[in-house]
């Protein structure tokens, strides 16, 4: 494929420029071997791309994401076969399809759910300098939010003094 002499790399482009030269950027993207680590790009050559990776390795400092993707093609659509825990899948059942409990049974599940939230609660448990830095913060985001009133004050009494002095 001839190599197209371009001024920018195609991360610089501004969507209007990439709409003026689609012909020649379609050519360049058709069949990529690289991809910008910083804008997602892709190219089929390295000095179309400000960062360029390759496609077959991993981008360094980025996790690759290795959960299972169905493709869906016109003649095929593939499905991924459901790998939750049985218990997500009896919970996901309808309250409809379920029998009515027992006022007994009722009770008992309302408890085991007060135990599980319970449970689910992280105790926050603080160290002292880690009180220390948190108390700080705090009186910074006060101090902030005082200066900001007092600056909305100032403004709305500038307003005012300036609508008064419109109106005589």
């Amino acid at each position: 494929m001839p190599r197209v002499s371009m001024t920018k790399t195609l991360c610089k482009f501004r969507r209007i420029e990439i709409a003026d030269k689609f012909s020649t950027i379609t050519s360049i993207i058709s069949q990529p071997k690289y991809v910008c680590s910083s804008c997602a790009r892709s190219a089929n050559d390295k000095a179309y791309l400000c960062k360029p990776s390759a496609l077959g390795k991993p981008v360094k400092g980025k996790r690759v994401n290795s959960a299972p993707v169905a493709i869906a093609t016109p003649s095929i659509a593939p499905t991924l076969i459901p790998t939750l825990p049985i218990t997500n899948a009896i919970s996901q059942t309808t309250v409809h399809s379920l029998p009515a409990l027992s006022m007994g049974a009722q009770a008992q599940l309302q408890a085991m759910v007060i135990i599980e939230q319970e449970q689910a609660k992280p105790d926050v448990v603080f160290t002292n300098k880690q009180a220390k830095k948190l108390k700080k913060l705090a009186k910074k985001k006060n101090k902030q939010l005082k200066q900001a009133a007092k600056a909305v004050k100032q403004y709305n009494k500038a307003l005012k003094k300036a609508k008064k002095a419109l109106n005589l």
